[in-house]
């Protein structure tokens, strides 16, 4: 999978994950960051209801092997109880609305402006990286603000010994 890289920053606009990211997760502690983001998606005042039960199949369907979600879309609408066409507008209503990017496992590089046939397609999620790094940032700001307060309180007994 090309979009798992070494060093790729995980920001919000990117669909990718580095390996550094990919290599940390666990299969017990990833669904949870994983419906996070898809809560806030499907939450967003913007998208139809077709495109919020696509977001939701999407992120049902997410494998962390291939951080993507990589179904055919008759899959999809047979899940959502939608037709092919209608499933395929919600699709391509999300990729123009930058929540996920399609990607061809063959094609590297190359990010799709809509759904095109043929090939093994992911979809991946915009912002997914980023909210799964957000857990190490954050544990990383508490363990040096905690590092900080000790380093502190140190200095203070050291002044006063």
């Amino acid at each position: 999978m090309w979009w798992i890289q070494y060093g790729l920053k995980n920001d919000r606009k990117q669909g990718g994950c580095s390996k550094e990211l990919y290599f940390e997760l666990t299969k017990k502690n990833y669904r949870t960051k994983l419906w996070r983001w898809g809560r806030k998606q499907i939450g967003r005042k913007e998208l139809t209801v077709s495109e919020r039960l696509a977001v939701w199949s999407l992120v049902e369907r997410f494998r962390l092997e291939t951080f993507s979600s990589h179904d055919a879309v008759k899959y999809y609408a047979l899940m959502t109880g939608m037709s092919r066409n209608s499933f395929s507008k919600a699709i391509n209503g999300l990729i123009s609305k930058g929540i996920i990017k399609l990607v061809k496992e063959a094609e590297e590089g190359k990010v799709f402006e809509s759904l095109e046939r043929g090939g093994k397609r992911h979809f991946l999620f915009v912002g997914l990286a980023y909210e799964f790094g957000k857990a190490g940032r954050e544990r990383a700001t508490n363990q040096a603000l905690y590092l900080g307060e000790r380093a502190r309180k140190e200095a203070q007994e050291i002044g006063r010994g």
